[in-house]
């Protein structure tokens, strides 16, 4: 019987986040309890035990992919492919800033950039889709540190559920998220803020 553990981990809590900037590609410096955060993390994480740990290249989730690694002693991937949803022009922008400046945001239409010059839905969701194929494939006990956008996918993925049931998880910041995937079917297992 094959049998993948997969522990999903948003980035801590950022000033962006805390201001409701769409921040994609960019970065934000931690929060007071984004800090909090970081340091609490890693110990919960010690107790699953990762073979590898998984995260994206930018800073507010690498810097926690790094602790991480370092406090379970397994290796450290980074992968472009766990980077978070490309705003394009909204980048930065709050959502009533976007509207003041009368630009074109669609978060719901999956197959429409979500902003002039960003990437669409499809896109992160493709993007996401892989990476948890992979580590199925592979087997054994993954974390993977990443945005709330991949997050989200990722859990749609492993779970089978449907492109729009995305909608269906907010996702916290530092949210974990520990999937099982036993032949093929994906079973939440704890969905709890760290």
């Amino acid at each position: 019987m094959t049998e993948t553990r997969i522990l999903l981990i948003r980035h801590p809590e950022t000033f962006a986040n805390v201001e409701g900037r769409f921040v994609g590609r960019g970065d934000s410096p931690y929060t007071v309890e984004g800090r909090r955060q970081f340091a609490r993390i890693p110990r919960k994480i010690a107790r699953f035990a990762p073979d590898h740990v998984w995260g994206s290249p930018l800073p507010r989730a690498l810097r926690l992919a790094r602790r991480v690694s370092k406090v379970c002693a397994a290796p450290l991937r980074v992968d472009e492919r766990l980077v978070e949803l490309d705003f394009g022009d909204a980048e930065g922008m709050t959502y009533s800033e976007i509207a003041e400046a009368g630009m074109d945001f669609n978060y719901r239409d999956s197959d429409r950039p979500v902003a002039p010059n960003g990437e669409t839905r499809a896109s992160i969701s493709l993007r996401a889709g892989a990476v948890c194929a992979d580590l199925i494939a592979s087997g054994g006990r993954h974390v993977v540190v990443t945005h709330g956008g991949v997050f989200r996918a990722a859990l749609v993925a492993l779970l089978g559920l449907a492109h729009d049931d995305i909608w269906a998880f907010h996702i916290h910041n530092a949210q974990l998220a520990t999937v099982h995937v036993i032949e093929g079917h994906g079973m939440l297992v704890e969905y709890v803020t760290g």
